[in-house]
């Protein structure tokens, strides 16, 4: 049985990814006025982000270093202004309040009532900390983990602070590779919940093999209270006598 919860934040809780693909558009936009084509763009900045992702992961300063390389690529003779405009596009990623996804807050209010649940996000700290102190249900996390790379480490290290055991976790996340395959590894369950990701979170489709999917995270919820456990196959005889549990006390 499930005696904790783990949660992703970005695409899991909120509108992360759709962010960077507004700054990207934007951008496109302001080098289409220097005739660069949307498809010209894509590839050159597909390049150089990939390359900056080796060293500055994900960083504040990646997005906004990607873009300037990028218009350094095209107009070798960019003024401070230019570079400045373009670096504005990308900032805008980290200032925007992002959004929460539907449904959560509901999810978040039946989970919490019946779990202790841990956030566990990847990315700056300070962008990070910020979009924490925007969710509407921040006072409910029992911890709150801000990470610079989601791996078996990590999640093992969580296990041990709590004092819980891996087969009595689960972990809830969007990546495939970040969020299910090394919470996997430690022997926790996972539930992944499909969102739209960067091509930068890519692996094998096999990977999902290893997670139980759900359509959205108040269906993994509502699964996780009544069974408690995120496996769908259940015993019909067991699953027909599982019942809410009751509410914990405050």
């Amino acid at each position: 049985m499930i005696k904790a919860v783990f949660i992703d934040m970005d695409d899991t809780l909120i509108v992360n990814q759709v962010l960077y693909e507004k700054a990207q558009a934007v951008f496109s936009g302001y080098m289409h006025n220097f005739g660069i084509t949307e498809e010209e763009l894509d590839n050159v900045f597909g390049q150089i982000d990939r390359e900056n992702f080796k060293t500055l992961g994900y960083s504040r300063e990646r997005m906004p270093s990607s873009f300037e390389k990028t218009l350094q690529h095209f107009i070798p003779d960019a003024d401070a202004e230019m570079i400045a405009t373009v670096r504005g596009f990308a900032e805008k990623i980290f200032t925007t309040v992002a959004r929460v996804k539907p449904d959560v807050e509901d999810a978040f209010a039946l989970l919490s009532d019946h779990f202790p649940i841990y956030l566990v996000t990847q990315g700056d700290r300070t962008v990070q900390e910020n979009r924490v102190q925007h969710l509407p249900f921040k006072d409910l996390f029992a911890g709150i983990h801000i990470v610079d790379k989601k791996d078996t480490a990590v999640y093992s290290n969580l296990l041990q602070k709590y004092g819980l055991t891996a087969e009595e976790t689960v972990m809830i996340g969007d990546s495939l590779k970040s969020d299910i395959l090394p919470s996997v590894a430690v022997g926790m369950h996972a539930i992944w919940i499909e969102a739209h990701n960067s091509s930068l979170e890519a692996i094998p489709d096999n990977s999902r093999d290893h997670a139980h999917k759900y359509g959205s995270l108040l269906e993994a919820a509502v699964h996780l209270v009544i069974h408690g456990t995120p496996e769908r196959e259940l015993h019909p005889v067991i699953a027909a006598r599982k019942q809410i549990a009751p509410k914990k006390s405050l």
